[in-house]
């Protein structure tokens, strides 16, 4: 019982004091409070709206570094380009007509060296599989 009489606040006392009335304040300490109030209001002055952007969606987010549509498109377009001549080898290019004649100016055939167990060329490798 001791600890719960020492934790209790007498509200009588504080009530009395709140019904006083509140002392007057004086000019000068007035007049610094409306001063400092003023510098304060004008310090905080209305920000411009902010106006809405669309965020855009994360596929555009991930294209915009490679060109977006039209990079990726061109990526694509060389990637099936590149696997096509890739896997066909120089014998099927040099039957195409006009890419033959570029085939041929090139100084041999890399690859021309090339061997494998019993694989004499590349592109027998690539037959293969």
């Amino acid at each position: 019982m001791a600890d719960k009489e020492k934790h209790q606040i007498d509200l009588d006392a504080f009530f009395k004091d709140a019904a006083k009335p509140a002392p007057e304040l004086s000019n000068a300490l007035m007049a610094n409070i409306l001063a400092d109030a003023g510098e304060v209001a004008a310090a905080r002055q209305v920000l411009p709206e902010r106006e809405f952007v669309k965020r855009r969606g994360w596929l555009a987010r991930v294209m915009e570094p490679m060109g977006g549509i039209q990079g990726l498109a061109a990526i694509g377009v060389c990637t099936a380009l590149g696997i096509t001549i890739g896997y066909a080898g120089t014998d099927t290019l040099q039957s195409i007509p006009g890419v033959g004649d570029i085939v041929a100016s090139i100084s041999g055939d890399p690859l021309d060296d090339f061997s494998y167990g019993d694989i004499a060329g590349f592109s027998d490798f690539l037959a293969e599989g």
